[in-house]
């Protein structure tokens, strides 16, 4: 790159603070003592706000230069240089003071001792500057030497005077015709003031708008805190766009939400704008920058103390990007060097820089945060992913899901798991529990509770809430009542796993776990025991996490059945923290009520509502009003037995499993990668439903044969008749036994699959477009659909008990006994249906692939609502026709089905009996 002869020139400007850091070094504990000569405590100054801000500007641009990629000079004001300039009574600055002391690090690499770090123990407020007098024209607070010609402005608006003075406004703002480059990294009251006004009326275009999610909080939106990215996201993208009290932001070049050390969240305009002068202004682009191991927050939690200078760290990386490269900026590439750069500065603290004493000088250190930014040493844990437009279902009068082909609108819960992976998740989950969840999902969030781990948005966030509840319940003073929760999900789904992992995270030396299952009490009278088993742990100085299970079951007492007849037991304790025996009532204390369903799978389809005189009968609606929190645990079973909807239960039973073999089998594991057999992790992937749950899984490990082998083999399995226990034993071993139809294989059958078919056609006298072709001949999505027919193979023949294997030459020809044949026509029609669906593709009564709709999506016989509702998953069947296939595309299937054993001879295959091969192979 060649530099031009004349720098170019950049402005910093903006509110400017003496900043007072009180670093004490030693301190003594004794409480006694009003005031000791052995403590330490000494003053560091250094420049903030602007001043701060150009001195990082002033390095970056020192680097640039060296590197020979920009020359710029960088212009500011005369903010003082050293301590002599400037004093705490000195009222013509802002004093800002914080209380710094040393906080303990881990080792910055595993040869290195344990170190320690400056950090913020203690904000200590700011002292505003009381002048009055009208500036001179020679005041400091003017920029030096100010170019109305600067090619980049960056601005520090703390709100701290600076917004409302026109007459300290650098001239590049305000020159006729002149449009620089602006950054604002404005506090709040976000977008209010002179300066505010001056730049969205003139600089909007090229405007950089750099805040924090915390300053747009107090700045009257709803924007959720520590739940998923996901909602964090979209409340943004919804509030930045339309929010009247904000929007006027959407009208900048660039919005830049910071989330401290986690993330950043950016609005930038659509590239895809239309010219069409009818059209509707298109929305702006959000982009979400995230750590996916974290959530905000929670990343410095692992460093103890407080940190000034993060907005200044990621301004700085942005200007560098502007500096580098001012007709084509990487607006992303700033924000990640400038995240890097904030989790450099949270580790490694404030520096000792510029005094003789350096020991005990705590300043900001500008050359490490300039060198991070120009070349981040970090390895780069941050994510990047399009945010989804929050009311794209309203604008579009509910247009399908692209991120998640084939949903309807009202599964429109944007997932940036589902966004990520939308096919190939098979491939995933095998991934996930050979080598790890870290390994398997790039970029996806992954939610941490002790020894839960969760990919799903909806339990995230579910679980991150009731840590919410739980954490700010246990830091009361005083708990004049239990909290109380509530946990459903099928049986065996996990639910005392859950909750319990989430609630001993917060303080796991102090939450005791007490189990109760009312289902096998025999009357209210025995809660009293249990109320003092409660009490008794409370009194103990720990804080009882209370499993009330299957709350929601039968009474059976004196008076008879009572349907939920437990509710109106708990109220009483629920509401005021106590409970009667005879005529004593006995306070229950600080504990944590949790209510886990066992026959209600969901909250939605426990809470009935005050319309049904059943469940008002039973006090339903009191109980759920001292609810304060519920999760659904979604377990390894995909949701109301629909995989369509709910595709992604695969990769929730890929964590599970790979959960209960480090557990329970640790020896299979070689430098953290299962050694497994192939087939047996795809029927525990595959299988259609575990009976019980996690629980099924958990005893189909259990009832192997695992000691002393390196390897999850065949031969360790059960069988078939054991396996029936919690899964479809046969279906589960053709799973094991389906031979890997990839690679080389694949490629030979899909192309016998074509050659039968077309041959087929050719008999009967008919063609179809591509017949006529090789396989080399045909259009990649042609080719896809052959594969994806291959692959489906030993699907259909574990339906009829039968497996595909190597061919013996002593072996008669396969036929399809009797019915079969229909019935696997019928399943190769429904496999068909099922992909057009995933991909998209709707009923039409004229095929259009241009529109994605297809006139042979129809079941394959007349059926009743009943029937259909019962047969088909609520996706498939909102998007099928409900006229009968016609018989001549029945043929057609049929055809395929007659040439399965043909197309597996071309390759050297047979089909035999999944019984006779497993004895034969045994």
């Amino acid at each position: 790159m060649t530099i031009a002869s004349d720098p170019r020139e950049v402005v910093v400007a903006g509110d400017v603070t003496m900043d007072w850091n009180l670093a004490r070094t030693e301190r003594s504990d004794d409480a006694t003592m009003g005031w000791i000569a052995g403590g330490r405590t000494r003053t560091c100054w250094q420049r903030g706000g602007a001043a701060l801000l150009a001195d990082v500007v002033s390095a970056l641009a020192g680097e640039l230069r060296q590197a020979g990629l920009a020359d710029y000079r960088v212009l500011e004001s005369r903010a003082p240089r050293s301590m002599r300039e400037a004093s705490p009574g000195d009222t013509c600055f802002h004093h800002s003071y914080s209380l710094w002391s040393l906080f303990p690090r881990g080792p910055s690499s595993p040869d290195q001792a344990k170190r320690s770090a400056w950090c913020v123990e203690r904000f200590l407020g700011l002292d505003r500057c009381l002048e009055t007098a009208p500036r001179e024209p020679d005041d400091w607070h003017l920029v030096v030497d100010d170019s109305p010609e600067a090619d980049l402005v960056v601005l520090d608006d703390a709100d701290l005077g600076f917004r409302d003075s026109p007459e300290l406004w650098p001239k590049a703002l305000t020159a006729e015709g002149h449009r620089p480059w602006v950054i604002q990294k404005m506090a709040r009251p976000v977008a209010q003031g002179k300066l505010w006004e001056h730049l969205l009326r003139n600089h909007s275009e090229r405007l950089v708008v750099v805040i924090t999610v915390n300053d747009l909080r107090l700045t009257e939106v709803q924007i959720s805190r520590e739940l998923s990215w996901e909602r964090t996201a979209q409340d943004l993208a919804w509030e930045l766009v339309y929010n009247p009290r904000v929007n006027a932001l959407s009208h900048c070049a660039h919005v830049v939400v910071s989330f401290d050390a986690d993330g950043a969240f950016l609005l930038s305009p659509h590239p895809r704008v239309s010219t069409d002068p009818g059209s509707e202004p298109a929305v702006p682009r959000s982009q979400l920058i995230f750590d996916p191991t974290t959530i905000e927050g929670i990343w410095s939690q692992a460093y103890p103390g407080r940190m000034i200078g993060y907005t200044t760290c990621l301004a700085a990386g942005l200007a560098r990007q502007l500096m580098l490269s001012p007709d084509k900026p990487e607006v992303e590439r700033g924000i990640q060097n400038g995240l890097l750069a904030i989790r450099k500065l949270h580790r490694e603290g404030y520096g000792f820089q510029g005094s003789s004493d350096s020991q005990h000088s705590v300043v900001f250190p500008v050359s490490l945060i300039a060198e991070e930014l120009a070349e981040p040493k970090s390895s780069q844990p941050f994510a990047q992913v399009e945010v989804q437009d929050p009311v794209r279902f309203l604008r579009n009068d509910g247009a399908r899901n692209d991120n998640a082909p084939g949903l309807a609108p009202s599964h429109g819960y944007w997932s940036i798991l589902r966004d990520r992976y939308v096919g190939s998740l098979g491939q995933v989950a095998r991934q996930i529990v050979e080598e790890g969840i870290e390994e398997a999902l790039e970029g996806v969030p992954i939610g941490r509770f002790g020894k839960l781990t969760t990919v799903d948005r909806q339990e995230i966030e579910s679980f991150r809430s009731i840590r919410a509840l739980v954490g700010e319940y246990c830091r009361q003073d005083r708990a004049p009542r239990p909290l109380s929760i509530a946990v459903f999900g099928s049986p065996g789904s996990g639910k005392s796993f859950g909750v319990t992992e989430v609630a001993s995270s917060i303080l796991p030396d102090r939450i005791k776990k007490i189990d109760f299952n009312l289902s096998q009490f025999t009357g209210p009278e025995q809660l009293l025991d249990a109320f003092h088993q409660v009490r008794d742990k409370v009194l103990a100085g720990l804080i009882p996490l209370v499993f009330w299970d299957e709350f929601d079951t039968t009474l059976q007492g004196a008076s008879g059945t009572q349907e939920l007849g437990w509710l109106r037991h708990f109220l009483v304790p629920m509401q005021d923290g106590v409970f009667q025996e005879g005529q004593i009532l006995h306070p229950i204390g600080r504990a944590i009520f949790v209510f886990a369903g066992g026959t209600s799978d969901s909250m939605e389809a426990f809470n009935r509502g005050s319309g049904d005189p059943a469940f008002r009968s039973a006090k339903g609606p009191d109980f759920v009003s001292r609810l304060r929190g519920y999760v659904d645990i979604l377990g390894p079973n995909s949701q109301s037995g629909d995989p369509v909807a709910d595709p992604h239960h695969i990769i929730r039973r890929a964590i599970q499993l790979r959960s209960l073999l480090e557990r329970d089998a640790r020896h299979l594991f070689v430098s953290g990668k299962l050694k497994a057999d192939s087939g047996v992790l795809r029927a525990f992937l595959e299988i259609p439903r575990y009976k019980h749950g996690v629980r099924s899984m958990e005893s189909l490990i259990a009832m192997s044969q695992l000691v002393g082998r390196g390897q999850y083999e065949r031969s360790c399995l059960p069988a078939e008749e054991q396996l029936n226990l919690h899964v479809d034993g046969r279906h589960f071993l053709s799973l094991v036994g389906q031979i890997e139809l990839e690679g080389e294989l694949l490629e030979t059958l899909a192309e016998a699959a074509h050659a039968v078919f077309a041959a087929d056609l050719k008999a009967l006298g008919r063609t179809v477009p591509y017949s006529g072709m090789t396989y080399a001949e045909l259009p990649e999505g042609i080719k896809q659909q052959n594969r994806d027919l291959v692959r489906d193979i030993p699907n259909k023949l574990a339906q009829i008990g039968y497996i595909m294997c190597p061919a013996h030459s002593n072996e008669p020809p396969f036929n399809f006994p009797g019915d079969a044949l229909e019935t696997l026509s019928e399943v190769e029609h429904e496999r068909y249906v099922q992909a057009k669906v995933e991909a998209g593709w709707r009923w039409a009564s004229a095929t259009d692939s241009a529109k994605k709709v297809n006139q042979t999506l129809l079941p394959w016989c007349k059926l009743s609502e009943e029937e259909r509702a019962r047969r088909y998953s609520p996706t498939i069947a909102a998007a099928m026709g409900i006229e009968e296939l016609p018989e001549v595309e029945k043929e057609k299937d049929r055809s395929l089905v007659r040439g399965i054993p043909r197309i597996l001879a071309k390759a050297g295959y047979a089909i035999e009996r999944q019984r006779d091969y497993r004895v034969r192979g045994a």
